[in-house]
């Protein structure tokens, strides 16, 4: 199983220049990257996606089109790439994101991942990711040897 090192990924402004992402994986029908949110403002708008967003390390206040959500290491929130979103973060935050293209969808988890396959799994702590994606037709890759908190990419469909 492919494994991509977080420190080796590029980092890059994102779309809107107020943070940074490093991507860990791009296709045709999705996209993992985890960011770094430093500074309050907003998210940058991607029509056509639908995103789940992540805590790996930290705590965030979101609001999504008017909607404010307090979120912590581990706790998720899904969305549209169209949604007016902003984050204050409390400190520097760390967050992976999943981004299907429509009409697409990701299961996405937090939590121990010692015993299925998955088609990426992301260690919060390192931000390293561990691939498993051959074609549309899922996983077939071995188990990846990982036990503690990670956010687990289980199906793209």
């Amino acid at each position: 199983m492919p494994t991509v090192r977080y420190a080796e990924a590029a980092e890059q402004r994102w779309r809107n220049g107020r943070g940074v992402t490093r991507e860990l994986f791009r296709d045709e029908r999705w996209r993992l990257s985890v960011a770094t949110i430093a500074t309050p403002g907003p998210f940058s708008v991607f029509p056509g996606l639908d995103r789940v967003f992540v805590v790996g390390r930290g705590v965030v206040e979101l609001t999504v089109d008017g909607q404010r959500h307090r979120l912590t290491a581990g706790e998720m929130l899904g969305f549209t790439g169209e949604a007016a979103v902003s984050a204050v973060p409390q400190g520097a935050v760390t967050a992976v994101n999943v981004m299907t293209h429509r009409p697409g969808r990701a299961r996405v988890r937090f939590g121990t991942w010692p015993e299925s396959r998955a088609v990426a799994v992301v260690d919060p702590a390192t931000g390293d990711a561990w691939l498993d994606v051959p074609g549309p037709d899922g996983p077939d890759g071995p188990d990846v040897p990982v036990i503690g908190p990670v956010v687990v990419v289980e199906e793209i469909s």
